[in-house]
């Protein structure tokens, strides 16, 4: 899901991506504890009933039930930050925080939508000035990668030409 605010104060544009997740930590740890007391119950009343080899897969089964919605909700605290101002692009990627940044001239930056030769491998967004390249929005569908090298291409440059080796240049500022 990509959103896109305006700052006319700098007169910057700025893009914050983020992968779609349906719930939150909060609603993710309730439906976690409620499922733990419903597996414990049931098991505890087998161990009672004399089949206490349960207990420790029951444990096993909570234990990775709680990995995998960890993993589940952490990756929505993803984000992906494009900041366009009259002079530069910065781009941000972390969790929750900035963990790694790019910037680079607008005036040499580039716009490439990278189509895969394979009818099932998506697309890249690639942020490009000289040697120095950036993939953005790995985690979108095609759809929203598509509008989103569009908003950025109107932001960066005009459209070029398409280039022959399956990848499309979307847009480049220094032409």
């Amino acid at each position: 899901m990509a959103m896109t605010r305006s700052d006319s104060a700098d007169d910057a544009r700025l893009f914050e991506l983020r992968p779609n997740a349906g719930v939150y930590w909060r609603q993710t740890l309730i439906i976690f504890l409620m499922l733990s007391a419903v597996c414990l119950g049931i098991a505890i009343a087998f161990a009672f009933a004399g089949f206490w080899p349960i207990l420790p897969f029951a444990g096993l089964e909570i234990t990775a039930l709680g990995a995998a919605l960890y993993v589940s909700a952490r990756r929505g605290n993803y984000r992906e930050v494009i900041r366009v101002t009259p002079s530069r692009v910065l781009v941000e990627k972390g969790w929750r925080h900035p963990e790694q940044a790019w910037e680079f001239q607008r005036a040499w930056s580039e716009v490439e939508l990278q189509r895969s030769p394979l009818q099932w491998y998506p697309a890249r967004l690639i942020i490009r000035s000289g040697v120095e390249q950036v993939e953005c929005g790995a985690f979108l569908t095609d759809e929203e990668r598509e509008t989103l090298a569009e908003e950025l291409v109107e932001c960066i440059g005009p459209m070029a030409a398409v280039g022959d080796s399956g990848s499309r240049r979307v847009g480049s500022a220094g032409e």
